[in-house]
């Protein structure tokens, strides 16, 4: 599924990703609905937990945005604004 990022935010060792879907299927039922809102979609990782900070390693890693910063807060910042597909299904938090 494509989205276009729209927030990040760390809190606790917890990397919170916002972001809109921009799939076709969803621009679709948009416009059958007549609908103006994109849905809004909230992935986390906590970083505490090994599996979940590989995950957001490589995730990051394979942003074009996101190359060339010195810091992960560097990183997340960039990424805000971009269109990418989305993070595994099992770190979204909201439908």
């Amino acid at each position: 599924m494509r989205i276009e990022i729209t927030g990040v935010s760390l809190v606790n060792g917890v990397v919170t990703i916002s972001a809109a879907d921009v799939s076709e299927e969803n621009l679709q039922r948009m416009e059958r609905t007549r609908s103006e809102e994109l849905r809004e979609l909230e992935y986390q990782f906590d970083t505490k937990h090994k599996p979940a900070l590989d995950y957001l390693n490589r995730y990051m890693h394979r942003q074009k945005a996101a190359k060339g910063s010195k810091t992960w807060g560097d990183a997340l910042r960039a990424i805000i604004g971009t269109v990418t597909e989305s993070p595994l299904k099992i770190y979204r938090v909201t439908a």
